[in-house]
């Protein structure tokens, strides 16, 4: 098992970044193909906007080079990525990472016959149904464990459509919705606006069932999180995967982060989703 730094390019121990594709990518932090080079350590490449028509020739002239950079994999959203990359002969790993869709060990052995070498799992099913599909598929699995998670992308400006409604100003650089007892942090960008989870994920207790299951890559996000807090949170992660520490030990380690962040949860690790149909009042 090894880890994956997300939005956090500053901190010095990372080994492995993942970084949007600029132009092409929802992450806060992007970069484009010839600055790969200045980056120490591994490098995987997010493509994980809705792909236009209008994109489509300057995404496969993109494409049609990314063997010659050294990337370890392309996380993609948008299935032209797919048939580009399989139309070009593209060699770099693609990793799927349609969000609320990789929840099954299926589909991901469907893509496997497609050429696609692995799956980011979303953290909305349980530890124990991650477990089954690392059981039941020959792809690398990758595991979000920490951070804030996105629970939704619309592409248009709803902050600033908002605050042209009632006509207001907004300085933020993020709002926060709230709802019942809940708030949710919400960022426009230029590829839209995004709504984050309420809670921070901290999975640090399960590191030793992942690692037992195969999870090649767990995924570390510092969005929102204060760097030194971030820096903090990341060495105790790295103990948990690096080292040989037992589940008493890795409980400690949560109850520290829960010290640094007492906003900070196992999401839906250890509760199942269940989708219902709302009926009208």
């Amino acid at each position: 098992m090894e880890i994956i730094y997300k939005n956090c390019n500053k901190y010095k121990n990372a080994k492995a970044f993942l970084f949007g594709l600029k132009g092409y990518s929802t992450l806060e932090e992007e970069i484009a193909l010839e600055d790969i080079a200045s980056i120490s350590g591994k490098v995987f490449l997010a493509i994980d906007k809705n792909i236009m028509n209008s994109s489509l020739d300057d995404l496969e002239k993109i494409l049609s080079s990314v063997d010659n950079y050294n990337i370890s994999g392309i996380f993609f959203y948008d299935l032209s990525v797919l048939s580009i990359c399989k139309r070009l002969g593209v060699k770099t790993p693609l990793i799927w990472n349609q969000n609320y869709l990789v929840t099954n060990y299926k589909t991901c052995n469907f893509y496997e016959k497609e050429g696609v070498s692995g799956a980011v799992i979303n953290p909305i099913i349980t530890i124990s149904e991650i477990v089954d599909i690392c059981g039941k598929t020959k792809f690398d699995i990758l595991v979000p464990v920490f951070g804030y998670q996105m629970m939704a992308l619309s592409n248009r400006k709803l902050i600033t459509n908002y605050f042209d409604y009632i006509g207001e100003s907004n300085f933020d650089k993020f709002n926060m919705i709230r709802e019942k007892d809940k708030k949710y942090p919400v960022l426009e960008a230029d590829c839209g606006t995004k709504i984050y989870s309420d809670e921070i994920l901290n999975g640090i207790k399960y590191i030793n069932r992942l690692k037992r299951a195969g999870v090649k890559y767990v995924i570390l996000d510092g969005f929102l999180i204060e760097p030194s807090i971030c820096e903090k949170v990341f060495k105790y992660y790295e103990r948990a995967v690096y080292e040989d520490l037992g589940d008493e030990e890795l409980l400690n380690l949560e109850k520290e982060i829960k010290e640094l962040i007492p906003g900070s949860s196992t999401l839906f690790f250890n509760k199942k989703t269940v989708f219902k149909v709302k009926k009208n009042d």
